[in-house]
């Protein structure tokens, strides 16, 4: 039973590779605890160009431009294919920071739109 209740909230992509936007993905719930766990240590202490804080990070991400690629945007609301957050992978010593489960749930969010919600 508990095994049944842990595969219910794995994001359909995160088991097949692609995306899957049947599944309501929420910011607040579902990204940005991923943020809070994995991205606020360095950003902004380490890196002040981008804030991942509960509360700042959503405004830092969509519809913006890093400033090593100006010609980017971090996130695209429906094109995770063109958000330089899923295109350009952090520092290579940091590249297994994230879980696949944990970037199917951001591929998934803005594949949805990248709402805030």
């Amino acid at each position: 039973m508990v095994l049944l209740a842990a595969a219910a909230v794995v994001p359909t992509s995160a088991v097949w590779g692609e995306q899957s936007p049947e599944r309501h993905v929420s910011f607040a719930r579902d990204v940005q605890p991923i943020l809070d766990d994995k991205c606020t240590a360095c950003h902004p202490t380490a890196y002040p160009y981008l804030d991942l804080r509960r509360g700042r990070s959503y405004d830092e991400l969509v519809g913006v431009s890093p400033p090593n690629a100006p010609s980017w945007e971090r996130v695209v609301p429906g094109q995770p294919a063109l958000s330089y957050l899923l295109t350009h992978p952090p520092d290579p010593s940091r590249k297994h920071l994230l879980t696949k489960i944990d970037t199917a749930i951001i591929r998934d969010w803005i594949a949805l739109g990248a709402t805030r919600d």
